[in-house]
């Protein structure tokens, strides 16, 4: 069992026992005594158990648990729940997001399956071409080629398909790869729609994308606004990521003017969703026959230089 279908087993059987009313603690060991749960889940739980118990607050446990690891944000959120009370509800966002994370990669994987196999049935054929002269022996001296030569042109011949592939696989990584800002934001926006103001949630979207990072700057300087009285359009005009701001501007154009601030984060990130499942879905369409075009080319250049010559010349004698 990974660590992140861990994650999201716990995070259910949790939610749902919490949900029948019963203690943090009593949901914690009836989990650990559970024979049906998986043992990596089990030992967490008794290990969260006995931590409680014994005074250790919940997420001080979470974030030093060896048996299973949980990310930042999910500490983050844990704490915020014993704050605020909202134990059930935290634990409801964390699941959609475990939930989101496990079905992001499943889908990236299995969008991986058609490139990473013509890839590979490619190099087969480069490899097996060379290395036993030719599908049918003999096949290269027989079109009057140099065994060097014509190792140099299958070479630069899948050296050239390689390259462009992984251009193109880079491309279904970016487009397919979890939209941190997306996360961010609705992350904020549950904090902003659960009685946290704006300065908190813009520093919990921080976290979801890592304090140092280009976005997670963005959000930095945009919480230091808000702590100083700026309003929300002027806080992350500080940030001055164009990328950012024109996703945001409307948003918070809308927020301003009608006061409703509390979900403006939240329809910034229904907005991301929209436009990523849009780029999501072209991408999708133009891979296969990105890697029909790459694979046409592989064999068009073995073809022009290897196969070519030679009928040109039996046409000319």
């Amino acid at each position: 069992m990974t660590n992140l279908h861990a994650v999201k087993i716990f995070t259910q059987s949790l939610k749902e026992l919490i949900e029948e009313k019963l203690t943090l603690y009593q949901s914690l060991k009836i989990i650990g005594q559970s024979k049906v749960t998986d043992k990596k889940i089990r030992n967490c739980a008794e290990y969260l158990a006995s931590s409680v118990e014994n005074g250790t607050l919940f997420s001080s446990a979470v974030r030093t648990c060896p048996f299973i690891s949980f990310d930042n944000v999910y500490v983050s959120f844990i704490s915020f729940s014993e704050k605020s009370g909202n134990l059930y509800e935290t634990l409801d966002f964390l699941l959609a997001r475990s939930m989101r994370k496990e079905e992001n990669r499943n889908s990236l994987f299995s969008a991986l399956v058609y490139p990473l196999f013509v890839v590979l049935l490619v190099l087969f054929i480069s490899v097996l071409f060379f290395f036993t002269d030719g599908i049918i022996p003999g096949s290269i001296s027989f079109l009057g080629t140099d065994k060097k030569e014509a190792a140099k042109t299958i070479f630069f011949c899948f050296m050239t398909f390689l390259f462009l592939g992984s251009a193109v696989i880079f491309l279904l990584l970016h487009f397919m790869g979890e939209d941190r800002l997306y996360e961010a934001f609705l992350a904020g926006g549950f904090l902003s729609c659960n009685g946290i103001n704006m300065a908190q949630a813009c520093n919990m979207a921080s976290v979801v994308l890592g304090i140092d990072s280009k976005f997670g700057k963005v959000f930095q300087k945009a919480r230091e606004g808000l702590e100083y009285g700026m309003d929300l359009r002027s806080a992350f005009s500080r940030g001055n990521d164009l990328k950012v701001q024109k996703k945001i501007e409307l948003a918070l154009l809308l927020a301003e003017e009608t006061g409703n601030k509390d979900k403006v984060f939240l329809k910034i990130a229904d907005s991301l969703k929209k436009e990523n499942d849009r780029n999501r879905k072209y991408c999708l369409t133009l891979v296969e026959p990105a890697f029909i075009v790459l694979t046409g080319i592989f064999v068009m250049g073995i073809v022009i230089n290897l196969v070519l010559p030679v009928v040109t010349d039996s046409v000319i004698m």
